[in-house]
């Protein structure tokens, strides 16, 4: 089942790869994020009636503002628009994404300021294509850690009725099945009288067994950050290669290029610091259990020694 799912991650990344499906950009804007930063500068613009300006309420046909506002003596309105969307108005015009305000004078700098100023919320779209690997890495530490946490529960590694029974000198008991490890080695001992060597050799597939999967857990402790860093480096390049030589500066690449290069490190940090702690944690619980089969070998075979006749008893 662990490396089934591993395979069909890895063709299902490697299809979004190959075909171009890349995750869209985030291109909007919250209009109470841009009154919070009005806020933070010390603006406090005054709400208007809509119906006292037609000509601020219907600088976009077949769109109603969000409000009409006053200040510094000048009256502006606010409207949500889509991204794509191609303005034309004869009134002044200032605008970021989705967000755009109409004055019939001059926007106030410090209004166009603190709207150019805004970018759209941190998301998983502006890891770009790094979202897949990083998702990927995610959904398999997730599942391994959490299918292996359930399959090396002591129940069905080295129960306790077989830890007292051992204890007590006796085994198998009845009511004994093979639902365990400690179970599986006793029965092939015991029931199907293998040889010492078989015995041990058994009980390392068990626990190699146990251990079925957690190499992909060290691949993502030493992949997620190496994933990370390439996508800074990628986000780095993409922001430099934007910088001209002379003009403006488009402030919506120059954000996303360093959006990409500090999230992608953030995601793949984020990623491999609980697996980290999960996987050592699986370790030791490995170890122990490990301990205990080894343990449990040893009984075995002391027991099965101790009841072969003599060497001169045979003669």
């Amino acid at each position: 089942m662990i490396y089934r799912l591993f395979f069909v991650s890895i063709n299902f990344f490697l299809l979004l790869l190959f075909t171009g499906c890349l995750p869209d950009q985030p291109d909007h804007i919250e209009p109470g994020i841009f009154f919070d930063n009005l806020g933070e500068a010390g603006i406090s613009p005054k709400p208007l009636i809509p119906e006292n300006f037609p000509n601020l309420g219907n600088a976009v046909t077949g769109f109603t503002p969000l409000g009409v506002y006053a200040h510094k003596n000048v009256q502006w309105a606010l409207f949500d628009l889509p991204s794509n969307y191609s303005v034309k108005t004869t009134l002044q015009h200032s605008s970021n994404l989705n967000l755009h305000i109409f004055s019939k004078t001059e926007v106030p700098d410090e209004l166009t300021n603190s709207l150019k100023s805004l970018s759209p919320q941190i998301g998983y779209e502006q890891l770009g294509i790094f979202a897949y690997p990083l998702g990927i890495c995610l959904v398999l530490s997730v599942f391994i850690t959490l299918e292996r946490i359930f399959s090396l529960r002591r129940g069905v590694t080295f129960p306790r009725k077989v830890e007292k029974a051992l204890l007590r000198g006796e085994f198998p008991d009845k009511k004994w099945k093979r639902g365990s490890s400690a179970e599986r080695i006793v029965h092939v001992a015991v029931k199907e009288q293998a040889s010492d060597e078989t015995v041990t050799a058994y009980a390392r597939l068990e626990i190699a067994a146990m251990e079925r999967g957690m190499f992909l857990l060290d691949v993502i402790i030493a992949g997620a950050p190496l994933i990370g860093l390439l996508g800074t480096v990628t986000g780095l390049v993409q922001v430099f290669s934007q910088l001209p030589t002379g003009g403006n500066v488009d402030h919506s690449l120059f954000s996303q290029g360093i959006s990409l290069a500090l999230l992608t490190t953030m995601a793949g940090l984020a990623i491999t610091l609980p697996t980290i702690f999960f996987n050592s944690y699986l370790q030791r619980v490995l170890d122990k259990r490990a301990a205990s089969l080894d343990w449990l070998t040893a009984r075995l075979i002391d027991a099965t020694e101790r009841k072969k006749p003599p060497a001169d008893v045979i003669r």
